[in-house]
């Protein structure tokens, strides 16, 4: 990853903006939306900024371009039409420590803007590092229509109550089982019906949402595209994962972020898994073996925890040799 993802706090940020056209009003736009101070240079603007300068939103310095105006600048977008000028705020701009974006132009850019979807304070942001733009367009799309418009309200909400959840639930699992409790509720989709819900949860005796430990022997192949959609789910719920030798980086990164993740013991597995899972804790195992391999681990932990198999139909033999990277057709 050339473009490593972040999230710049704008409370007091201070970002110029050169240029008065249709692009630069494009960013001054998006700019509006964050907590930045705006300055914008340029001899002309469009309608659009001059109606935000009116208002009141953004300052306006009606003249050409000059070094001076990056004195105590973050943040500069550079959007004209000038390509000499463009390189030369973009070389100053690196002497000076300002991270700089030229509109189209990525040798220039200390840094590129996403594509994103706005459901504040949830904001995705999507980034093919300025190589496909109609691709990344083509997925905002759909995903614009897959993400509620509710569910800014809905994070607010669950923000403004972690307070009393981390009050109620001392250990860092216990409040996320809570969370994934209650975000799993068909209630948590509609806002009217967030409060009732928290309510009748956070007063549910502890001892409920007191967690068996689960195992997830899930069958891989090299291809993470392979793996179905339950997998997928109790990778990402899983707060440790097991790797058994040769099982590939693509399907590990497919785990949860924040869950462990250490070697399947080759001496004696039975005893590592079991330990976790008396500790309660979620534990998928990442093998390349097929499920039958394992029927005595599942056997010897059925009656005292959860365990669960699974083999994907389209991660059988033949799927795996004709889709896997690391196969070959026989």
């Amino acid at each position: 990853m050339q473009y490593f993802p972040i999230f710049v706090d704008t409370v007091e940020l201070n970002v110029l903006v050169v240029g008065g056209g249709e692009v630069a009003t494009r960013k001054v736009e998006l700019l509006l939306k964050t907590h930045a101070n705006i300055t914008l240079v340029s001899p002309d603007i469009s309608r659009e900024i001059a109606s935000y300068v009116a208002d009141g939103k953004v300052t306006y310095i009606k003249q050409y371009y000059d070094e001076s105006f990056l004195d105590n600048v973050r943040i500069v977008f550079v959007a004209t039409a000038n390509s000499e000028l463009n390189a030369s705020i973009s070389k100053r701009a690196k002497e000076l420590s300002i991270m700089a974006n030229v509109v189209d132009s990525p040798a220039l850019c200390h840094f590129i803007t996403p594509s994103i979807i706005d459901r504040s304070p949830m904001v995705y942001a999507i980034s093919s590092e300025g190589k496909a733009p109609v691709l990344v367009r083509y997925w905002r799309a759909r995903l614009e229509s897959l993400i509620p418009n509710t569910l800014g309200a809905i994070a607010d909400f669950s923000g403004s109550k972690r307070d009393i959840i981390k009050k109620k639930f001392i250990d860092g699992g216990a409040r996320r089982r809570f969370w994934e409790r209650f975000f799993s509720s068909s209630d948590s989709g509609y806002v009217e019906k967030l409060e009732p819900l928290f309510d009748r949860l956070v007063n549910t005796d502890e001892s409920e949402f007191a967690e068996q430990g689960e195992l997830y022997i899930i069958k891989v192949c090299d291809n993470p595209e392979m793996l179905s959609l339950a997998a997928l789910r109790h990778m990402q719920q899983s707060d440790m994962a097991l790797r058994d030798v040769n099982v590939a980086d693509g399907v590990v990164e497919l785990v949860r972020r924040d869950a462990n993740l250490d070697k399947l013991s080759e001496s004696d597995h039975m005893q590592q898994i079991t330990a976790l899972l008396k500790d309660n804790q979620r534990v998928c195992l990442l093998t390349k073996q097929p499920i039958s391999v394992w029927q005595q681990t599942i056997e010897a932990l059925n009656n005292d925890y959860i365990v669960r198999e699974f083999t994907s139909a389209i991660c059988d033999q033949s799927s795996c040799a004709s889709n896997c990277p690391n196969k070959k057709k026989k």
